[in-house]
């Protein structure tokens, strides 16, 4: 099963990382210094990069999970409403999730997992659909579980308690979707304060050398530099503090 706390880096994605963490290196270090070899400043940063990389990645990926197991409960409602038993109705929908989100679909190969335990293992469907719900670390889906045992152990209306489980995920999802819009303007807001620096000094680097050179010649220059990077730097550290909201 898919840890969705936890990612890591292909080789590609570590030449993708590695190469862009170079380039920005360097256009910092001359935009900053006018000096490439400054550029190593970079590394001591180039872990907490990563992990705000890593941590992007992960949020991402758990927003795309819990929108294809919405999906997902949808189908199992129809197929269990059929007569199929829960081992049946993970394996009628695997294909029409990998349909709809295609080979990067990640809750696809969780049930194809799941489904293998229980028809080679013959594991309890229960046991299986909670380790699933442990990986994933997502409360809507270990609710799900939760119900779906309620319901074997009482005989309560599996199909009805399906359906409130998926309306409550869509509902959930469309206050997220509001609330990333409004999230997303402030983040554009804040991101247009945090590149005016920049390009206030590249535009007078393009239009008036002599007078930012003080700036790159004398040692004053380089920590008044210095304390812009810094500070833009804390800058866009309180945007994404303040743009992270979690449902």
């Amino acid at each position: 099963m898919t840890e969705l706390s936890r990612y890591e880096f292909s080789r590609r994605e570590n030449i993708v990382f590695c190469s862009c963490l170079a380039a920005a290196g360097l256009v910092i270090s001359y935009l900053m210094y006018r000096n490439i070899l400054f550029s190593v400043v970079i590394i001591p940063f180039a872990r907490k990069i990563r992990g705000f990389v890593t941590d992007s990645i992960i949020r991402t990926r758990r927003r795309r999970y819990i929108a294809e197991f919405k999906d997902f409960l949808f189908m199992a409602s129809t197929a269990i409403g059929a007569g199929r038993s829960m081992k049946d109705a993970i394996y009628e929908s695997i294909p029409s999730l990998l349909n709809i989100y295609g080979k990067r679909s990640i809750l696809a190969g969780d049930l194809l997992k799941a489904y293998e335990r229980m028809d080679t293992g013959g594991e309890n469907d229960v046991s299986v659909l909670r380790d699933l719900a442990e990986a994933s670390g997502l409360e809507d889906v270990k609710d799900f579980v939760t119900v779906y045992s309620i319901c074997k152990t009482t005989g309560a209306s599996l199909i009805t308690a399906l359906g409130k489980a998926a309306g409550v995920i869509m509902e959930k999802m469309s206050i997220d979707r509001e609330i990333e819009e409004l999230v997303r303007r402030k983040e554009s807001e804040g991101i247009v304060i945090f590149v005016m620096p920049a390009l206030i000094i590249l535009f007078l680097n393009l239009t008036a050398p002599d007078y930012i050179s003080p700036l790159y010649e004398t040692a004053a220059g380089r920590v008044i530099m210095t304390a812009v990077l810094a500070s833009n730097i804390g800058i866009y550290a309180m945007i994404q503090r303040i743009t992270n909201v979690e449902i």
